[in-house]
């Protein structure tokens, strides 16, 4: 149910019309009716005068507007193979853990790297935060002009703007989870 239809719906179960609401919120008319048609969803200030006028919570106001199914992502081994898959080229490669990518406030991956193989030098915009985690291999992070060793079950968070790039300096696959924040490939 979107924002429009449950605050209708509240309005006509308290009996009150759009005239009513509105000088009972303090809210206008116009407004109150553009976040009815969905025209807009306001703001919290207004979500709050309506609420007040409705005699009903924010939560109240709220529940049931998005279904968990829209909120949940997940993958096994058998939908992993719907992901979305960025190759940097044929011996590294990124599988993106969400979808859709343009409504999440981070990006998880999973990376792999080839023995010996590295990925491009990244710089992210500033305020962009990344996470490592190494499941299996050994890989050298350089952030900058410092250099660090990752192994299985090690990790580290950095401020991603600086320049950083992931070499695999180990014998076998390397797999990554990395957590970018927000959201930049």
């Amino acid at each position: 149910m979107k924002l429009g239809e449950k605050l209708k719906l509240l309005r006509k179960e308290k009996d009150l019309t759009l005239d009513k609401l509105a000088e009972l919120s303090g809210v206008a008319k116009a407004t109150l009716s553009r976040i009815e048609n969905g025209v807009t969803a306001g703001n919290l200030n207004t979500h709050l005068k309506i609420c007040e006028a409705l005699r009903v919570n924010l939560g109240e106001l709220y529940k049931g507007l998005e279904s968990i199914d829209e909120k949940i992502v997940s993958f096994n081994e058998r939908t992993i193979k719907e992901a979305e898959v960025f190759n940097y080229d044929e011996n590294v490669s990124s599988i993106i853990l969400s979808k859709p990518t343009g409504k999440k406030k981070m990006l998880p991956q999973l990376l792999t790297i080839e023995p010996d193989k590295a990925t491009s030098k990244e710089e992210n915009a500033p305020g962009t935060d990344k996470f490592i985690y190494c499941l299996e291999g050994e890989v050298e992070l350089s952030i900058a002009e410092k250099k660090n060793t990752l192994k299985k079950n090690s990790s580290v968070y950095f401020d991603a703007s600086f320049p950083h790039a992931l070499k695999n300096t180990g014998t076998k696959t390397a797999k990554l989870i990395i957590v970018v924040s927000p959201i930049a490939l």
